[in-house]
């Protein structure tokens, strides 16, 4: 009969999954195939560093090992402390191999201290005092969420410790991990595995919510005693930005002190110093933001906008590259498939390498695309630089994009098959160059979506465009992802611009992200995302503001009894006068069946009998979500031609 902690080691063992890489490296430590004594394992709270630990002491005892694991969180932060808990360590005994007990050698030591970041102050101790007493034979592991100091590399140090950062576990390995505790419906174990980023804490305890759990539960245990109530403002701000800075803290909470902040959250072990500020954890920040929306989703929508004002501002004076940060405010998923740096901690965006034409083009081949590839090759031979190749940490190829611009395109594009009747389309017929067109942006990791949203980022960053006001987007009809992607945005399928071509069938869709371009698309949308109406644009004319929002005053006759004088001098005449305008303004829609539906939609609702928005979505036959971002997109697109229309008049 086993006893209750073997059936609690047995069904600790049977839930372990993944880690193969981390294994290998303490098997070879274990096994002396690798010299190093002194191990360091980091990572942030949630990602499954205790569990790997009690999987490498089953595997060191297996070996003959004796296994004594300490707990940081445990131990006052003296050195007789640790000095007790250790014991006589020499004397340590643990299972060894059946041998004449005059050849019984001495039992192989692993010691094992968890939590470690907790205990650091007696890390010159142990290494200076209890370390080098231990037989050679000894593997240390100190364990925690902070990075090894630089002493352990030092003065000879560094020829028997090694460091081992903890990252979260991969999709297949994170599917097993749910499947092992009930969960069974692929649709929630996806949602799941998105939300939960690689972290085991939160694939167990989503699992064991049913997948349906709020990742906020996890707040508590993520960050463990580096909470600190009178920082909770800072700490949201952190949650919300993709970078946090001084800059932005001072602009988000101007009644606090920026730099004190700052120092707070960078000295946190969750949070991770970047070149230009700091970013949390994806779990931490995630969980701190559901949490955040539960319980004060007024306040997190307005701290969300005060993120979006300052990196707008930023933005349009020069740094377009924080674009991204902006896009990282946005909550709809839909939304992010395309463009967003959620993978950012997996993947990274490169250049062409030698080789890299063999490796994707052989790619290609073995899924039956290799005309394709024979079509695009040229852009990764001949001009790499419209080519962007995402890798992993291991320099493994995650998938690619090709984007250009109608500035100065090369010629293989003027010539392409589907670039060059989108780049004519572009010049002769929004006679724009501000416009950035994808010519293709794939995904090879087998996860669809996966490196997408990087890939939509990058083509718009390596496009040299700033701040552009159209993109032109390869829509698979295939890819359910894909078109949902653009009829949230809004986008427009140009049927003649579509092609059949190298084995693949791809749809022109046209995105106009409006006259201030993908920036102030993206400030405004996370301003209606977070239920507030957008500021006026700097550049704006007073005349012309929001023309969208004076639409919506047809649904709203006492609003518009106030509204603007020029439309006429009573309530009567003001609304007669608006709902002439709107009529006007309809004939932007053309004749395509998304135009047709559009102007379905905003016909019903601004100029019918104006029955709840709900009634007309059921009679349309669609669901709220979309029929909410059609009103939306068609509303934005009468509020363009009505505003175009009266600078025309005036002029």
């Amino acid at each position: 009969m086993p006893s209750l902690q073997e059936r609690v080691d047995q069904k600790d063992r049977a839930s372990f999954v993944g880690r193969r890489a981390e294994l290998d490296i303490f098997d070879a430590i274990l096994t002396g195939q690798n010299p190093a004594s002194v191990v360091h394992v980091s990572g942030p709270a949630g990602i499954g560093k205790s569990t790997l630990l009690r999987e490498v002491a089953r595997r060191a005892r297996a070996l003959g090992y004796s296994v004594r694991s300490l707990e940081g969180r445990d131990l006052p932060p003296f050195p007789e402390a640790l000095e007790y808990a250790l014991g006589d360590i020499s004397t340590s005994s643990g299972p060894v191999p059946d041998q004449p007990s005059d050849q019984i050698p001495e039992p192989r030591l692993l010691i094992i201290i968890d939590s470690y970041e907790l205990v650091g102050s007696l890390d010159g101790h142990l290494r200076n005092n209890i370390v080098p007493a231990l037989p050679e034979s000894a593997v240390v592991v100190l364990c925690g969420r902070t990075r090894p100091g630089p002493q352990w590399f030092e003065g000879g140090w560094d020829a028997v410790s090694r460091s081992i950062e903890i990252e979260g576990i991969d999709h297949d390995d994170a599917v097993a991990l749910i499947r092992y505790h009930g969960l069974a419906e692929q649709s929630v174990i996806d949602d799941l595995v998105r939300r939960s980023v690689g972290s085991p804490l939160a694939l167990v305890v989503g699992a064991q919510a049913g997948g349906v759990g709020s990742m906020a539960d996890l707040v508590d245990r993520l960050l463990g005693t580096e909470a600190d109530p009178r920082r909770a403002r800072a700490l949201s701000v952190a949650s919300l930005a993709r970078v946090t800075t001084p800059e932005l803290l001072e602009a988000v909470l101007p009644s606090d002190d920026p730099h004190d902040n700052y120092k707070w959250l960078a000295d946190r072990s969750f949070a991770e110093p970047l070149a230009d500020g700091v970013a949390l954890h994806a779990l931490v920040a995630q969980s701190v933001r559901d949490a955040l929306r539960r319980h004060d989703p007024a306040g997190e929508g307005a701290l969300r906008r005060r993120v979006a004002d300052h990196l707008y501002q930023r933005a349009l004076a020069g740094q377009f590259s924080l674009s991204t940060d902006l896009q990282h405010l946005v909550v709809d998923q839909t939304v992010r498939w395309g463009y967003s740096l959620d993978v950012g901690s997996r993947y990274r965006i490169d250049s062409v390498r030698p080789g890299d034409a063999a490796t994707v083009g052989g790619i290609l081949r073995s899924v039956g695309v290799g005309a394709w590839w024979d079509l695009t090759e040229v852009f990764f031979t001949d001009h790499p630089e419209c080519t962007g190749v995402v890798r992993d940490s291991n320099d493994h190829i995650g998938g690619y994009y090709v984007a250009v611009s109608p500035v100065n395109p090369p010629a293989a594009a003027v010539s392409d098959v589907l670039l060059g009747p989108w780049l004519r389309h572009a010049q002769e017929v929004l006679k724009t160059h501000s416009a950035v067109l994808w010519r293709e942006a794939v995904d090879l990791t087998g996860q669809m979506g996966e490196v997408t949203s990087l890939l939509g980022a990058a083509g718009i960053m390596g496009s040299g465009v700033v701040n552009p006001r159209y993109g032109y987007l390869p829509i698979s009809p295939a890819l359910p992802a894909a078109l949902a992607f653009s009829e949230t945005l809004g986008a427009k399928h140009i049927p003649e611009l579509d092609i059949v071509a190298g084995g693949m069938d791809l749809q022109c869709h046209l995105i106009d992200f409006g006259p201030h371009g993908v920036l102030g698309f993206q400030r405004d949308w996370v301003y209606r995302e977070s239920g507030a109406l957008p500021p006026k644009h700097a550049d704006d004319d007073d005349h012309d503001h929001d023309q969208s929002q004076l639409i919506r005053l047809l649904r709203d006759p006492a609003a518009l009894a106030h509204g603007p004088e020029w439309l006429g001098s009573v309530p009567s005449e003001r609304t007669e006068r608006l709902r002439e305008l709107v009529r006007e303004a309809l004939q932007v829609f053309s004749q395509s069946s998304d135009d047709q539906l559009a102007l379905t939609i905003v016909t019903a609702a601004y100029l019918d009998e104006l029955a709840p928005h709900e009634t007309i979505a059921r009679r349309l036959h669609l669901s709220r979500s979309a029929y909410f971002r059609r009103l939306q997109a068609a509303t934005a697109r009468l509020g363009d031609e009505l505003a175009a229309r009266r600078r025309h008049n005036r002029d």
